[in-house]
């Protein structure tokens, strides 16, 4: 009984794993291009070029690596891992937040 659990969860965890190479291949296409694009739900289009694309980027990347440490504190139920998902979250949120508004203005 407890292995349906256990496959359950892993069949879950491929379209995150599918969402999160996606996200890793087109951040990574968009920093080797030197650029950032954003869009909201309007569909307007909003594109940093230059440092505010790198951090920008930086940012997201650090996204994943948040998204990661969280997957890790679930597995292992760390305060010490809780500490470093919060860290990347703060990090990652004020980049992207930076290299928008230095971008944009």
């Amino acid at each position: 009984m407890s292995k349906r659990p256990n496959f359950i969860y892993m069949a879950g965890m491929i379209p995150v794993l599918f969402v999160v190479g996606l996200l890793i291949f087109l951040t990574f296409d968009n920093l080797l291009s030197g650029r950032a694009v954003y869009g909201d739900k309007f569909g307007n289009a909003f594109e940093v070029e230059g440092l505010a694309a790198i951090l920008v980027n930086l940012g997201i990347f650090g996204l994943i690596v948040w998204l990661g440490s969280y997957l890790a504190f679930l597995v292992k139920r760390s305060p010490k891992l809780m500490q470093v998902h919060s860290a990347f979250g703060v990090v990652s949120g004020v980049f992207i937040v930076v290299g928008l508004a230095y971008g944009l203005s």
